[in-house]
């Protein structure tokens, strides 16, 4: 009876254990997304500032173009 019990208890400490690596990896797959998921966000956001970095510089072209005259 008493091994029953300790193996048991053993049993339950193996899967506590599993359950908190389990965790463990699921939070730093998260993070790995978040991380991601900022990154992809820069990378559009920075996309779009350069876009517009050049439609201004087109403008400031033409701008000056039409000025020089």
């Amino acid at each position: 009876m008493e091994a029953e019990r300790e193996r048991i208890l053993a049993d339950a400490r193996s899967v506590r254990e599993a359950m908190r690596r389990l965790v463990r990896y699921a939070s730093d797959a998260t993070e790995k997304v978040d991380e991601r998921i900022e990154a992809v966000g820069l990378r559009g956001a920075l996309e779009r500032v350069q876009a517009l970095s050049l439609e201004v510089s087109e403008e400031l072209d033409a701008y000056q173009n039409k000025h020089a005259s």
